[in-house]
């Protein structure tokens, strides 16, 4: 008997009994969905939080102190721009400033001030918005130009855009910031869909300015946002180059230095998210194993109930192979409808959660990320395929193995 002829019998047998089928593949089913469902939200949510730091800023280093003289940061920058050349792609400073008289901005007879909602006004140089990974959507960024001539211009984020101008272009126009006069040259997309409260309420402003506005030209209190030429150098340089070179001149006097990248603290977060999948998924795959001895169960009741059959097959020159070709194909197949129907019911699971996992963005303080699902992965599919089929073959040897030991004569006298 030929491959062709035994798939066609395994599959008439299957048909035959319909719902016990469908009943034996249930634990399958259940075991296959649950295992992708859980695994693809897990590696989903670690993804999601990966593209959310990097909306923040790709490679990006905070770094910053306080108690070093002002001499001692001219060192440091110059530090980026000659030693740390090859391992520094772009750096800005990011002093905020600080409204103290609580004026607000202001634009003609509007006013946003701090009682209501919270403005991010930074001094930063012409490499800001690449390090902070900003887009121009309107006009222009800083210049370097813009920060040696101290020019009296802003780059405004997409909340500011619309408090104040709606759909009126904001290029040219005139905030008032601190009780002095900016233009707007730009604005960046808004990362937080616009919202109030977000960093999206955002003013930058030309680093030279820091000593005009705030009056704090021997201010020992810095701030940097550094972009790592490579992601392999940012261990390197949070934890070795950046405090070497800083850490005793702030704790001269009393200070502090600090040096830390979001995306080192990303990784160690996926690398837990990916233990915490493995071990879910294997309790899940529990289950499977359950489906693995349902298999095994009613295989043996159709080795019982077709004895007979099986003698009869015998009588006529069926090779012991081929007796066990049959009944492994028959649970193959049996195991491998349930995780046909187990991973398509998975990957309804995975999207619904990932629904669910973007409703909670709006709580989050990470950026906005459009367009994300969550499904499983192309391996991740084809391993729930393979392993279901590896079971149902496994759980079939015993049966497949006794159908085949039975004696033709004692077979055929079986009623």
């Amino acid at each position: 008997m030929n491959l062709m002829q035994t798939v066609r019998m395994a599959f008439k047998s299957i048909m035959n009994n319909k719902l016990r089928s469908i009943l034996t593949m249930l634990g399958i089913i259940i075991g296959v969905a649950s295992v992708i469902a859980i695994v693809a939200f897990i590696q989903g949510a670690s993804t999601l939080q990966r593209l959310q730091y990097e909306a923040l800023g790709v490679n990006r280093i905070d770094t910053g102190g306080w108690g070093a003289r002002n001499q001692d940061w001219d060192e440091f920058e110059e530090y980026l721009d000659t030693e740390l050349a090859d391992k520094v792609e772009a750096w800005s400073p990011q002093f905020q400033y600080i409204d103290w008289q609580n004026e607000g901005v202001q634009y003609r007879g509007q006013k946003l001030t701090n009682d209501t909602s919270y403005t991010y006004m930074y001094f930063g140089n012409q490499n800001y918005g690449k390090v902070t990974n900003h887009v121009i959507s309107v006009g222009r960024d800083l210049t370097e130009a813009d920060c040696t001539s101290r020019a009296r211009v802003c780059v405004i984020g997409e909340t500011i855009r619309k408090y104040f101008f709606g759909a009126m272009s904001p290029l040219g126009q005139k905030l008032r910031i601190g009780g002095r006069s900016f233009e707007i040259i730009g604005v960046y997309e808004g990362k937080y869909g616009g919202k109030i409260n977000t960093e999206d309420q955002l003013i930058v402003m030309p680093y030279t300015l820091q000593g005009v506005m705030m009056s704090a030209v021997g201010s020992s209190d810095r701030q940097y946002v550094i972009q790592a030429a490579d992601t392999d150098d940012l261990e390197e340089l949070t934890e070795t180059l950046l405090p070497e070179f800083m850490q005793s001149r702030c704790e001269e006097s009393g200070g502090y230095f600090y040096a830390n990248s979001n995306s080192l603290m990303q990784a160690q977060t996926a690398s837990g998210a990916n233990m915490m999948a493995l071990l879910l998924g294997g309790i899940a795959g529990i289950s499977l194993l359950v489906g693995g001895i349902g298999i095994m169960n009613i295989m043996l009741m159709s080795v019982t109930e077709r004895t007979r059959e099986i003698g009869i097959r015998m009588a006529i020159g069926a090779r012991k192979r081929d007796i066990i070709s049959q009944f492994l194909i028959e649970s193959a197949v049996v195991s491998c409808f349930g995780g046909v129907i187990g991973i398509v019911l998975g990957c309804f699971l995975s999207a619904i959660l990932g629904n669910l996992l973007l409703s909670q963005i709006e709580a989050s303080y990470l950026p906005t990320i459009e367009q994300f699902t969550v499904l499983p992965s192309f391996g991740l599919i084809i391993g729930a395929f393979l392993f279901s089929a590896l079971l149902g073959i496994i759980f079939g040897l015993y049966p497949a193995n006794k159908a085949s030991n039975l004696q033709p004569v004692d077979a055929l006298r079986t009623q």
